[in-house]
């Protein structure tokens, strides 16, 4: 990368800033509080953004050294060229489930707003309509999309902010009853810990991904650490406030709102349906307190997402082919593909496992991130001199590594062993590699291809 097209971490940090203040970012920020109360949930933001900034900084570094994007970096430390592709599938699965939750999300939200019914033509007509404009979008309107991203972020928080204005001071609700919420689950500090840690930790790993692939265009090393806090900050501290503030204050005029619309709808049913909606209907907050200027931001701001979220997607699949095959196949058709595919993933009912979803996708990303940083600081020691003549097909070492550090923590959390499962895959995976790597060193039951090749990448 050329000096004079590099940029400070500040300005390239509006890219994972933006991810951060997503429509399913607030709904993770807002169901943390929920479960676990305000107190606990702001520890559980701060412990994960430390984790993810860490995270982000060791991976930002690897990217800024070498240059390479995050999947170029995993096919020249951990998984090899072929190896790979088990990345660009974590990485295809993490960026379409969050294409098919955020249309989800949207398609909630305007159900409310235009009061439709959750019918098959509906669902055929609103889907179907979003996922054109994002294919569009992808193809035909990534550059403005992205020139807008600063604007759209700022409107999304001008609108967030109106959002408590309205509920404290034109409601009059006050804000000590958010700081000292406690939570909706029961027990002690651990419970809500451990509930609050299994929504939002899983995160760690997919900001951290997220800010590898800009870090390769920082100045200089601190550029790197500028950027690899700013996404995580946003995330889980700066949204996990703005997320408690309009959930839990604004969920009396939630009630109230869906007893006016209903009224056969009682107390208790209605508060139930006001839960649901932190996580299945983020988007009915922004509709219910800004009315048509909030349903127009989350649209506008959603598009934008869904742009990028489409078009990195589509790389991700062309990696994956790429790895595999050999061939590139065209981005405008992956575009199309990764749609398809996160149709599939909202008619299998993602939105309604979204903690289940989060938690195994972050065994996935952590056991993921785990090898990449133990396969550069502790078995290479750092050691890239920018010229590698060649690049194993598949690092076995690093492909084991990932599949029995995921599954473990996958394990863990399905059978309720461990909540935080996710963690053991990290750990796992940092201290199996390079006890694995000895025992197969570089060429083990593989063959090698030119440096050339295993750096040429999809655009």
């Amino acid at each position: 990368m050329p000096a004079a097209d590099r940029k400070s971490g500040y300005q390239l940090a509006l890219s994972p800033v933006s991810v951060a203040t997503a429509l399913v970012v607030f709904a993770i920020a807002g169901f943390t509080v929920v479960l676990a109360g305000f107190a606990v949930g702001m520890l559980v933001g701060a412990l994960v953004a430390g984790l993810a900034v860490f995270l982000g900084r060791s991976l930002g570094r690897m990217a800024f050294e070498t240059g390479m994007s995050s999947t170029l970096t995993s096919r020249f430390f951990g998984f090899g060229h072929m190896g790979s592709a088990i990345g660009s599938v974590i990485f295809a699965f993490m960026i379409l489930g969050f294409l098919a939750i955020e249309s989800a999300l949207l398609y909630q939200g305007t159900l409310l707003m235009l009061d439709l019914p959750d019918s098959w033509p509906v669902r055929v007509l609103l889907y179907g309509a979003m996922t054109l404009l994002w294919i569009a979008l992808a193809i035909f309107g990534l550059k403005p999309a992205l020139r807008a991203s600063g604007v759209l972020t700022a409107v999304t928080l001008l609108v967030t902010v109106y959002m408590i204005v309205h509920i404290y001071v034109i409601e009059g609700a006050s804000p000590m009853d958010v700081f000292t919420y406690g939570g909706v689950v029961p027990g002690g500090v651990w419970p809500r810990f451990e509930a609050a840690f299994s929504v939002m930790g899983a995160t760690a790993g997919t900001i951290a991904l997220v800010t590898t692939d800009f870090a390769r265009y920082c100045r200089t090393r601190r550029d790197v650490t500028i950027l690899a806090a700013a996404g995580p900050i946003t995330q889980n501290l700066v949204m996990t406030v703005l997320g408690s503030l309009v959930v839990i204050g604004g969920m009396p005029e939630v009630v109230r709102y869906l007893m006016a619309h209903d009224p056969g709808l009682g107390p208790e049913a209605a508060n139930a349906a006001g839960s649901t909606f932190v996580m299945q209907n983020t988007g009915a907050f922004f509709v219910i307190f800004a009315g048509w200027a909030g349903f127009v931001t989350i649209y506008a701001a959603q598009a934008k997402a869904q742009a990028i979220n489409a078009y990195s997607g589509s790389l991700s699949l062309v990696n994956l082919a790429d790895s595999l095959t050999g061939k590139k196949p065209g981005r405008a058709v992956m575009v199309v593909v990764g749609n398809v595919i996160a149709l599939g993933m909202i008619a299998a009912g993602i939105l309604e496992q979204f903690s289940s979803y989060l938690a195994y996708l972050g065994a996935m990303t952590l056991g993921m991130c785990g090898v990449m940083i133990a396969d550069y600081y502790l078995v290479r020691r750092r050691r890239y001199d920018g010229s590698a003549q060649r690049v194993e097909k598949c690092n076995w070492a690093g492909v084991i590594t990932l599949v029995v550090s995921a599954v473990t923590g996958i394990v863990l959390m399905a059978t309720d062993v461990f909540a935080l499962g996710f963690l053991v895959s990290l750990v796992l995976a940092i201290a199996l590699y390079p006890v694995l790597r000895r025992r197969l060193p570089e060429g083990t039951g593989t063959t090698f291809v030119a440096g050339e090749e295993a750096a040429a990448e999809a655009h």
